[in-house]
């Protein structure tokens, strides 16, 4: 069985309220990092929502991880949703973690203030506003297509503001975004929204030593001094 793409595109316009909605409980939330707080209370609330549409929710800390601790643990929230039969697992990861506020605010940045037609507060477009995008996709896909093969997955993690080690980086080292697991991976993240790529930026950290002879180019009071390393 295939389903029209017309049909979930109209389920998903009919629960705009319900994003809206959605995105409002978890801007209400500041996860803000650093240094990491309420990130616990964060997966609860994405948590609790999909458990009660039929999902398996596990609730995994980033133990050891780079700025996990008891007073600012480093919580995460997967939940699957199995078809009827085997296939391709689909997951959508978004990150639960803001910056701070700053300054310049003209509403509280935690209240889910909705005005003139826009969401405003904290994480409403980086990333929360995604991630209630993508509950809202899946809920609208299963009701469309209540026996769909292969299994939809969900997950808030933690820390992406700050590297995601107690985040993507710990899960992964779990093994919980590979095969045979998941199959593809989208992030939701609502920047260029227009522009939808294959891939992701990463990052990656190295230190480099070198070993040289500094040497200064003349210097009169026209030309700018320069410096030069020459590497062996």
């Amino acid at each position: 069985m295939t389903i029209d793409l017309d049909t979930i595109r109209a389920r998903v316009r009919a629960k705009e309220q319900d994003l809206v909605a959605f995105a409002q409980d978890l801007i209400r939330v500041p996860s803000l990092n650093p240094p990491g707080e309420a990130y616990l209370k964060a997966c609860e609330v994405l948590g609790q929502r999909l458990k009660a549409r039929g999902f398996d929710v596990s609730y995994i800390r980033g133990e050891g991880a780079p700025g996990d601790s008891d007073r600012y643990p480093r919580w995460n929230v997967i939940a699957r949703r199995e078809g009827r039969v085997p296939g391709a697992c689909v997951h959508f990861n978004s990150h639960i973690d803001v910056v701070e506020v700053g300054h310049g605010w003209t509403v509280d940045p935690f209240a889910g203030v909705v005005k003139d037609g826009k969401l405003f507060g904290r994480g409403s477009c980086d990333m929360k506003g995604g991630l209630a995008s993508s509950v809202i996709a899946a809920e609208a896909f299963i009701e469309a297509w209540p026996d769909f093969p292969g299994a939809i997955e969900i997950s808030g993690t933690a820390d992406e503001e700050s590297g995601g080690y107690g985040g993507v980086a710990h899960l992964a080292g779990m093994g919980l975004f590979s095969k045979p697991r998941v199959d593809h991976v989208i992030i939701p993240e609502p920047l260029n929204k227009d522009r939808i790529c294959l891939g992701h930026r990463g990052v990656w950290w190295a230190e480099i030593e070198t070993h040289g002879h500094i040497a200064t180019a003349p210097c009169p009071s026209s030309v700018t001094t320069r410096s030069t390393i020459w590497a062996r």
